[in-house]
């Protein structure tokens, strides 16, 4: 059975979360994720999710070679987006 996500692509609104989260929280993050050697590309691959069940938002990078990747928490964040959020299967 699939599972309904919410996802948002707008990356002024992702420009400003990673503003907000900061270089020092952002390379921690990396880090723990076990992506600081293949840091992320380009802003084109970043996106915030929303999962229903857990009520979680979540920052993700998808590679070019479409490999999702989860980064860090941003529930709690000002600049968290509130518009053009996406309904997706999971």
């Amino acid at each position: 059975m699939s599972k309904i996500i919410f996802r948002n692509y707008d990356l002024k609104r992702i420009k400003d979360l990673l503003k907000e989260i900061g270089k020092e929280r952002y390379e921690a993050a990396l880090k723990d994720a076990g992506l600081h050697e293949n840091k992320p590309l380009s802003m084109d691959g970043f996106f915030v999710e929303f999962e229903p069940d857990t009520l979680d938002f979540n920052l993700y990078y998808k590679y070019p070679s479409r490999v999702i990747m989860f980064i860090i928490p941003v529930l709690g964040f000002w600049n968290v987006p509130i518009d053009n959020w996406v309904r997706e299967r999971k």
